[in-house]
């Protein structure tokens, strides 16, 4: 991995995902222009994979070459020694272990035999199979015995999120910075112990960081980018997450993802580790450097990141768990995603009126089949519900529309510029002062408005729920199936050049505050989810009727400004006109077409930005000097790319066709 590639800007911590498991199964495939990553749905594991020996029957004849490769296999070294060192797991005959090369699959977990629906197909106890988490192995650490850097540095930052008054930004941010700063500690510690006796490396005998190391050695090296398989493990993929946002090339982030929701979310994810490997960078450098290289200390923390991103979970919920963190469980972080289909599921399972142990980290892990699987399968869960964008900010791929999926776009609140007098033509003096016009990308300008329609919003869901019957508990289908953060606002900031008429006085980036609407789309044009569609902008709608008001108040302000009349926006009429309050004026017009003037500027962002990125693509590959392997991976990531820019556009022409027949 080059430098270059672990390039990362500056800004503000940025939220981390709430949701994980694995993203080891990746597969290769034509979708529209371009390729994708995503697991590999139903794979016949008897054609194109390695089966675990295991389950080695006369029906899975396979070579002894092919049975060598399997056995030093990194995952398939840690499938036999958990399950064989662990008295109280459990296995289902019928399942087993598959590895696979990244492009036909990577790891998995399959059916060799069928499994009947709720069957239960693993049980691990997290006592016995070597679960990761921060909590346990901070609390181990004494530095009487032993002074690390790194230990005391992460102790320090975790003392100061339990003391946090802030608990969702420390949940999705701190501590899964710490759980990524263990395991980037402990892979490196591992490497210092395995090549000690050949290299410099020095390793503190006894030291905390080295027991742990030890004891979690084969779940370590199945992780990937410990220096060893960079230099010594031909079984392991140097780029083993090769579309993860933290391995593109700034030019990739910038102009692939370019009017894209996953170029903020890239960005973000960016940022704060960036942040994050400065603040580490000291106590890392004084406990590792002598023997391994910067670089190879930055990508063992880049690794650990995208290992926690995309394979860390909590409960049975997929929170985090209080106190204790999220953690890394090995196996059934194997499972690989299908969010519309999954055939298992996961629960944490405790005895009767032990549920305290879930707070203390144990009890079992039990994969149950949600339906019957048949031979051949891939067992599969559902990661969670993300968008697209999401997603791939967590795991490097955008997951194929098989059949229908619940997928987001976002729309902006205001336009980029507001034109303050539209029915007026304004004086050559006026239009070189800029006096009529507002640029709604500076948050100096957008900033308090957006406060008050997420004021106003909450006020007419409260004015919503005081109007309807105690005894009404008839629901909309749409409202049945949505996913639960489909059913509040959130506003979100989506990165986007200067307009035009302020580029030369303020050149830099802006953000535009901008609502998550989204809906249920099909794989097949025939069908129609209108129910899903109308439901979608009914539910943004007193955003936009808010700031609709907000817009009249500023238009009227201006017309009025030379008479020196102009009145503060007041959040009360902003307010009303979201609950369709207003006996004055019918707000849901001017919302409707707000909205509709929306929808149209992120089509047309989101096309014009997706030429200018195959532009940019052609010329990259018709470039000379790049490796193969490079240039496959600029594939992979236009592709993933490519997957999120048109999720949106198929989100935004649905809705564009609802609200024009509003």
């Amino acid at each position: 991995t080059t430098t270059t590639a672990m390039r990362v800007s500056i800004a503000a911590i940025a939220a981390f995902t709430k949701l994980g498991a694995t993203a080891f199964g990746w597969t290769s495939h034509r979708h529209g222009r371009g390729h994708i990553l995503s697991p590999i749905q139903h794979h016949d594991p008897s054609s194109q994979s390695h089966l675990h020996s295991s389950s080695l029957s006369q029906e899975q004849d396979q070579s002894q070459e092919q049975q060598d490769q399997q056995q030093q296999h990194s995952h398939s070294k840690l499938w036999s020694t958990t399950l064989g060192t662990s008295p109280n797991s459990y296995l289902n005959p019928s399942v087993d272990l598959a590895i696979r090369p990244p492009s036909e699959g990577g790891t998995g977990i399959v059916a060799v035999g069928d499994v009947p629906a709720d069957t239960v197909a693993m049980c691990l106890p997290l006592e016995e199979v070597g679960m990761i988490d921060a909590a346990s192995i901070l609390d181990s650490y004494n530095e009487e015995e032993g002074k690390d850097e790194v230990l005391n540095k992460l102790k320090e930052m975790w003392s100061k999120e339990l003391a946090s008054t802030d608990k969702q930004k420390s949940e999705e941010g701190i501590r899964l910075a710490v759980l990524a700063g263990v395991i980037a500690h402990l892979q490196l510690t591992r490497y210092k112990d395995l090549t000690s006796w050949t290299t410099s490396n020095s390793i503190k005998e006894g030291s905390c960081a080295l027991e742990h190391s030890r004891r979690l050695g084969l779940f370590l090296d199945a992780m990937p980018l410990l220096p060893q398989h960079e230099q010594h493990d031909s079984n392991n993929n140097q780029h083993p997450f090769p579309t993860h946002f933290l391995y593109w090339t700034d030019d990739e982030v910038q102009i692939l993802l370019q009017g894209t929701m996953g170029q903020t979310k890239a960005r973000e994810v960016r940022a704060g580790i960036g942040l994050v490997v400065r603040e580490w960078s000291s106590s890392f450098l004084k406990e590792h450097s002598n023997g391994i290289s910067q670089t190879q200390i930055l990508n063992s923390i880049f690794s650990a990141f995208t290992a926690v991103l995309s394979r860390s979970f909590g409960d049975a919920a997929g929170r985090d768990v209080d106190g204790k963190g999220r953690m890394l469980v090995p196996l059934v972080d194997m499972l690989n995603h299908d969010g519309e289909d999954p055939n298992v599921h996961w629960t944490w399972h405790v005895g009767e009126g032990d549920e305290d142990k879930i707070e203390d980290g144990k009890g079992d892990i039990v994969v149950t089949t949600l339906r019957d699987v048949k031979k051949g399968e891939e067992l599969l869960k559902c990661y969670g519900w993300r968008p697209a964008w999401d997603i791939a900010s967590s795991y490097g791929f955008v997951p194929r529309l098989k059949k229908e999926r619940w997928e987001c776009a976002v729309i902006p609140l205001f336009p980029a510029v507001l034109d303050l007098d539209p029915d007026a033509i304004p004086t050559p003096n006026e239009k070189a002062k800029d006096e009529t016009t507002l640029d709604m990308l500076l948050e100096t300008n957008y900033g308090t408005l957006v406060k008050a329609v997420i004021a106003a919003v909450d006020a007419a869901n409260e004015v919503r729920a005081r109007q309807r019957s105690d005894d009404d508990e008839t629901e909309d289908k749409a409202e049945n199936n949505r996913p639960e953060q489909l059913n509040r606002l959130e506003v979100v900031s989506l990165f986007r050049p200067p307009p035009k008429s302020t580029a030369d006085e303020f050149p830099f980036p802006r953000r535009q505050p901008c609502v998550i609407v989204g809906t249920n789309i099909q794989s097949s044009a025939s069908a129609t989810n209108d129910h899903y569609h109308r439901h979608a902008i009914e539910s943004v709608l007193p955003a936009f009727r808010a700031a609709a008001s907000a817009i009249s108040q500023l238009r009227n302000n201006h017309q009025s400004s030379s008479d020196d009349n102009a009145r503060p926006i007041e959040a009360s009429k902003m307010a009303i006109a979201a609950a369709s309050l207003d006996k004055d004026k019918d707000w849901d017009q001017p919302a409707i077409e707000l909205l509709k003037e929306g929808v149209k500027d992120r089509l047309q962002t989101l096309v014009d930005d997706g030429k200018t990125a195959e532009d940019w693509l052609s010329k990259q590959n018709s470039a000379t000097g790049i490796e193969d392997q490079n240039r496959q991976h600029l594939q992979f990531r236009a592709g993933v790319a490519q997957d999120v820019r048109e999720a949106e556009l198929i989100v935004l022409n649905t809705l564009q066709k609802t609200a024009n027949e509003w």
